[in-house]
């Protein structure tokens, strides 16, 4: 008996999902819950198991396809028995999963040909024949071409001329050619007069597909429909540095390693409270601006696939120490590619950080359709100004980028100044904290 099992409705307002990697191959024999498919959605890659045993005999769509909610994904053969996977024979030719072509060689007769002896075309030097080669058994050495200079130039340095290779037209050696036989080598043969270019390495082509497909997707639909404008400003993190050092020790103490991320999206949270456009998103079906009242932060995380944006939910109601647990714990489990449907999509501003990375600053990209993000550089002491002398502070870029759509440039700037501000003077942060 056949069974088709369908692309399951993985989570709300998913409608298709990219098949990533099939496990199985037609013609396998597959156990209840073995992992069958997987397939990635807009929040979250899945592993589809096998409901029934069976074996394999149609697989509906290829890796880097797109295949919709409720259509159906593998096809089944429930009347088998408890027979090993059968064995391909040396004929048999195995199904390919991927997008890349293959190539299949066989073997033939040929029958040589002769090779034609070349046509010289004018200003190009005549082959020697065998007997007239410099060093052929038999023949009088030939007389290696080389200008005055040259010549003059290997007596200094000691060079028998008819031991070098010449690179020039008809075999004429140069200064480079000098230079390269002193370095036992030969000249670089791409500079070399009338030298043909090697050949050229064939492209390598790879699928675009999956993450990287998706991150494309939303980046071009973010550029395309939002005015994107960055504002740039310092931030003296010096306090901020002395106060996370002294905190440090204590939440490690709790099991929780603390970063400047915590203090950062309790400070962003604070500046979106007093400018509310910048945690909004523009309904354009509707025509009406929805300012959101819930602040779920994006956290930006570099994966081996691609940049993830986990969520921090309910961020204004969070503590230090429980933000820095949360932020670990969404970090971690994107990096390990475990990240769950429920920690993704949804967020109302998003914060991204280079790192260690460094750079000055950045622009970021708007994640879609959000209409403000924050970019986060690395904290690095530098030589500023103040009460006019020069001093060595910790220093840090703050890059707000924003729809000049709906928030104006000024508004932008204020609120990029609210965020320093506190991240200035911590004690004014506290003030804040849950």
């Amino acid at each position: 008996m056949a069974y088709q099992l369908e692309l399951p409705d993985i989570g709300e307002g998913v409608v298709e999902a990219e098949v990533q990697k099939w496990f199985v191959a037609e013609g396998d024999l597959v156990s209840e819950d073995q992992p069958l498919v997987e397939v990635m959605t807009d929040k979250a890659t899945v592993v589809i198991p096998s409901p029934k045993r069976g074996r394999v005999l149609r697989r509906f769509w290829k890796e880097g396809q797109i295949a919709p909610v409720h259509s159906p994904l593998i096809e089944l053969d429930l009347e088998v028995g408890d027979g090993p996977t059968p064995t391909s024979t040396p004929t048999s030719t195995p199904t390919s999963t991927s997008t890349s072509t293959s190539t299949s060689t066989t073997t033939s007769t040929t029958t040589p040909t002769p090779t034609p002896t070349p046509t010289p075309t004018p200003g190009s030097a005549l082959p020697l024949p065998p007997g007239e080669r410099a060093g052929a058994k038999g023949s009088a050495p030939r007389k290696a071409l080389a200008t005055p200079a040259v010549r003059a130039l290997a007596r200094e340095l000691g060079v028998d001329l008819q031991q070098v290779a010449g690179t020039g037209p008809g075999g004429r050696v140069s200064k480079a050619d000098l230079a390269a036989h002193q370095a036992g080598g030969t000249a670089d043969p791409l500079h070399a007069p009338g030298a043909a270019a090697p050949a050229a390495r064939p492209d390598e082509r790879l699928p675009f597909r999956g993450l990287r497909r998706k991150i494309a997707e939303k980046m071009a639909l973010s550029t395309r429909t939002a005015a994107h404008f960055t504002f740039v400003e310092q931030c003296d993190a010096t306090e901020l540095v002395r106060l996370k050092a002294a905190m440090a020790p204590a939440a490690l103490a709790e099991g929780v390693k603390l970063t400047f991320l915590p203090f950062v999206v309790k400070a962003v949270v604070a500046a979106l409270k007093r400018h509310p456009k910048l945690n909004s998103m523009l309904d354009e079906a509707a025509g009406e601006l929805v300012l959101r009242r819930r602040y779920d932060l994006g956290i930006a995380s570099a994966t081996e696939g691609g940049l993830l944006v986990p969520v921090v939910r309910g961020a204004d109601g969070r503590s230090l120490l429980d933000l820095a647990r949360e932020i670990e714990r969404l970090s971690a489990e994107a990096r390990a590619g475990r990240a769950r449907p429920q920690d993704q999509g949804g967020s109302t501003f998003t914060i991204t950080s280079l790192g260690a990375l460094g750079g000055l600053f950045a622009t970021p990209v708007l994640n879609h359709p959000e209409v403000g993000i924050l970019g986060v550089n690395r904290i690095r002491p530098t030589p500023v100004v103040r009460d006019g002398q020069v001093v060595v502070r910790d220093v840090m870029h703050l890059s707000i980028t924003s729809d000049h759509r709906v928030v104006d440039g000024h508004e932008a700037a204020a609120f990029c100044h609210e965020v320093i501000r506190l991240l200035e003077d911590p004690n004014q942060l506290f003030m804040r904290m849950v």
